[in-house]
Parts: C-alpha cells; structure tokens; sequence
C-alpha cells in the first residue's frame, strides 16, 4: 500500500481499538517517502507504539534529515531499514538498524551491533534456523522471517518418548479420561510435570491456593484449558536453546487464536470454536515433527471434518485455515476473496488478528 493508505489504516485501526488490544507490542510501519509523511502523524495516531523504519538511501541529507529529527522528537522511534552502511553511517543519529538477511547476516554487521550497543536492531528475512543462529550471534534482537517454518534438522523432530506421551495425553483428555490416567503420564515426564505445575501457578489464572498434586492441579485448570496446554506443550517440548521458546510455538499459537476468533464471529457454536482451535494448532505438527501430517495426527482418532481441515483444507474450516495461514505473511489479494467466502468484513478479519496476537503474547509471557 502507499503511505497514505497505510496512515488511513492505522488510523482506522485506532478506532477499533487495535492498540489498546496489544498494549504491550509496538507497530513497525514502512515508510518510503518522508516528504509525503503528514508533520502532524504524532497527532493522529499514538507516536510511543509506532515505529518508523525509513530507508537508510532516504535518510540522507540535510533535509531528510531534518524531518527524521522532527518525527523522533514527535515521540516516534526511528529505525534505519534496508542499512549497508560499511564504515561511516549515512544518518548520525542511527540507533537501531534493520538488515535484511535473506542471503545471511552480512559481513558489516556485527560492526554496527557493537558500536549501536544499546540498539534494538531487526533481522530481516531470515529464512532458516542457521540465519537466525548467525543472526544472534551478531547481536540482533529482534527477528522476522520463515524462519520457524524451517527448523534445524537436529531439533526438527520430537523426543520419541515425550511425543508418545503428549499425544497419549490428548487423546486422554479429548475422550475425557480418568485423572487418574493422566497423573500416571504426567508423573513419567519431570519436564512435563513441571511445566504443568508452572501453568497452573502463573498469573494467568491468578490461584491464591498452593497446588499440592497432581490430581488438583489438573482440576484447577480444567479439561478444556488442560487440552489447549497440552497442544502449546507440543511445540514447547522442542526447544533446547537454553530456554527459549521454539518459534514454532509462537506461529502455532496464532494460528489456533485466530482460528477460534473466525469461528467465533462466523457464529459458531463453543464446540465447534474449541475444534476449530484445535485444528489451527494441529497445523503445524508435520513441521514440528518433521513428518507427514496424516500420520503424526493418526494416534489422535479426530473427527472427519477436523482431519478433512487439516489434511485437505476442505470444508469451512479448512478455508478458515487458509485464511489463517496468510494472516501473517505478507498481504495477499487472495484475503477480500477468502473474507467474502467466508461472510466476514475486514474488520471481523483485524479483530481476528488481534485477538490471535494478544493471546500470543499472554502465551509467550506464561510459558
């Protein structure tokens, strides 16, 4: 979109209350042209959430720069995009920069992340977990990219044992078992014990009482919560890198908010918006498993339209999952279509969207 539409956006999206709705997350908006960008911006969207990431080629002259002093005193953070700087900065007063690594991270840049020590510098376009490894090592804190679609071939699959269990688990839980049952698997896997006992004492579900086994942790969250963690856990599981989230937690997690968020404004019924959940998740398990999906889901003995869904796309939840695996790629003219198919306005689709993010964030902080 041109600039003009963008502002038009987010200031429509300031009336449906995006903001307030991720009131943790800042906004990165691509500028290409800073003479077309309104002086008055700072009054008409809230300056301290959004990011500016203008061109380094842009930032160059007095003029230019100029009008970059203007907009960082009006309160909004500037981020020096597409930066090739080798050995002098084009713009002095660069503080955080945005390289793109879409053929890795380029030779000059862990020059710039060392000088720019206090920087919160944006790697572009990583595309594989080596670029992302190559990128931390440089000093980048931030990332974006397909990435956690293409795990490295060491973590890409499961602990054999803990994935037997997490599936048993599921199953346990979907055809509602004995508790009995599920403390006996919970009680063969430290981690997962720990994990579950952590959920359970988060703030998320603010418990005053202190959880004493197994049995009451698992009734204080409730089959329905137990069942969503569980599916979390499967992407939890696979991370090794000295505690951090697998990306492919955070990918998984949308998708199943999202899916839930466009079953529930299609006037589904709880049920059907639980399912839906469940097969937004679910999505991502031939990747976490480095396996064919027909074959991780088998043990799980799902319902025909939810493996109809998953397997084929079919059905309305198999579109709703189309739509969701777009949501957060780059724009596509495929969306309206998808959108009147499924009898839903663009604003249904943003409030989608942000409901889907803000509950990843909650995730992201819980885990």
């Amino acid at each position: 979109m041109d600039q003009d539409a963008v502002i038009a956006a987010l200031q429509h999206w300031k009336q449906l209350e995006l903001f307030d709705q991720l009131p943790t997350l800042n906004w990165m908006v691509s500028v290409r042209d800073l003479n077309t960008l309104p002086t008055d911006l700072h009054q008409r969207l809230p300056a301290s959430r959004i990011i500016l990431c203008v061109p380094e080629r842009v930032c160059q002259g007095q003029e230019m720069q100029a009008r970059l002093k203007h907009f960082s005193s009006s309160g909004f953070r500037i981020y020096t995009d597409d930066f090739q700087s080798v050995s002098e900065l084009a713009w002095s007063d660069t503080r955080d920069i945005v390289i793109d690594s879409h053929a890795g991270v380029p030779f000059f840049a862990k020059l710039w992340t060392l000088r720019l020590s206090h920087g919160q510098h944006w790697a572009k376009n990583v595309a594989t977990a080596a670029v992302l490894e190559q990128a931390l090592a440089t000093g980048f804190k931030m990332f974006s990219g397909d990435y956690a679609f293409h795990p490295a071939k060491n973590n890409s699959a499961a602990d054999s044992s803990a994935k037997t269990r997490l599936l048993k688990l599921l199953g346990l839980v979907a055809r509602d078992a004995d508790s009995k049952e599920l403390e006996d698997l919970f009680k063969q896997d430290a981690n997962l014990s720990y994990l579950l006992f952590r959920l359970v004492s988060s703030a998320a579900f603010a418990q005053t009482v202190k959880v004493s086994n197994f049995g009451q942790a698992i009734n204080l969250l409730g089959r329905r919560q137990l069942q969503r963690w569980l599916q979390l856990l499967l992407y939890a599981k696979q991370s090794d890198q000295g505690g951090a989230l697998n990306p492919l937690m955070a990918r998984a997690a949308f998708r199943a908010a999202m899916m839930e968020a466009l079953a529930q404004r299609m006037g589904f019924n709880r049920d059907m918006a639980d399912g839906a959940f469940m097969v937004g998740m679910f999505s991502l398990l031939d990747t976490l498993f480095a396996s064919p999906l027909a074959e991780v889901l088998q043990p799980l003995s799902l319902q025909e339209d939810y493996l109809a869904a998953l397997l084929q796309r079919s059905g309305p939840l198999g579109r709703c999952l189309q739509l969701t695996e777009i949501a957060d790629r780059r724009f596509e003219p495929a969306l309206r279509g998808m959108l009147t198919e499924l009898a839903l306005s663009e604003d249904d689709y943003l409030l989608s969207v942000a409901h889907a993010f803000a509950w990843v964030n909650q995730v992201c902080k819980d885990m």
